[in-house]
């Protein structure tokens, strides 16, 4: 009777730990700002694609603790302030100059799972006016990152190339979830080059979910889970 209640504990820790660690940061803002204009900013965190992210309250762990960062077009970084909400935070910044302006987080959560560490990333671009200066991949620091084109014509129907990067450099084989605003989610993996496409069959906002792991040793950890996100809107 012992074994059981073991092995039936054990299932539901298990079945617990993969349904939290479905979840991710993501950040949501309108894709195209305009200069001297306050731009609002969300942060949400939950299971990508459902409809009712977390409670803060019933965020994981240091969660809550993360850092909003915003790298303008010349590359300058700035911390941006949050306020929390009933399941987000809040935050928002004024385009001073036009260009292409990356908010991006990275995270790495206080609490061990298991022997995991996870680390949560999320990026949102936006474009302001039609200069092209800061539109780069690698103007998000975090370890792990998803890219689309900020000035790419994102239309329903039309092919979207999007990439992945780690560490700064390409990453192949990573498989990136596409979460469509109708609820169709879809599994694509980066070729060689780290890039990958995929077809928008509607408009709306769209969020990319890429993970990576990375097994280490000397730590009291095995692996490392990092989880990247990143909101785009098709027309």
């Amino acid at each position: 009777m012992n074994k059981l209640k073991t092995l039936a504990l054990s299932l539901i820790l298990m079945f617990s730990v993969n349904q939290l660690f479905a979840h991710a940061l993501f950040i949501r803002t309108a894709a195209n700002g305009k200069k001297g204009t306050a731009q609002e900013v969300k942060i949400f965190y939950g299971e990508p694609g459902e409809n009712a992210p977390e409670k803060l309250a019933d965020w994981w762990s240091d969660t809550k603790e993360f850092s909003l960062w915003l790298i303008n077009p010349k590359g300058e970084k700035e911390q941006l302030k949050v306020t929390p909400a009933a399941d987000h935070f809040v935050a928002s910044f004024t385009p001073a100059t036009d260009g292409v302006y990356t908010l991006s987080i990275s995270h790495i959560v206080k609490e061990i799972a298991g022997k995991t560490q996870y680390q949560f990333n999320a990026a949102a671009l936006v474009s302001v006016g039609k200069a092209d200066t800061g539109n780069s991949a690698l103007a998000n620091k975090a370890e792990l990152g998803i890219f689309v084109d900020a000035l790419a014509a994102l239309k329903k129907g039309k092919e979207i190339t999007l990439s992945s990067h780690f560490k700064a450099q390409p990453a192949a084989g990573v498989a990136i979830s596409v979460f469509a605003p109708a609820g169709w989610v879809k599994q694509i993996k980066t070729r060689a080059d780290g890039k990958t496409t995929f077809n928008p069959e509607w408009s709306g906002s769209y969020l990319l979910e890429a993970g990576h792991n990375e097994k280490v040793t000397g730590q009291a950890f095995e692996s490392i889970e990092r989880i990247a996100t990143l909101s785009i809107t098709v027309n």
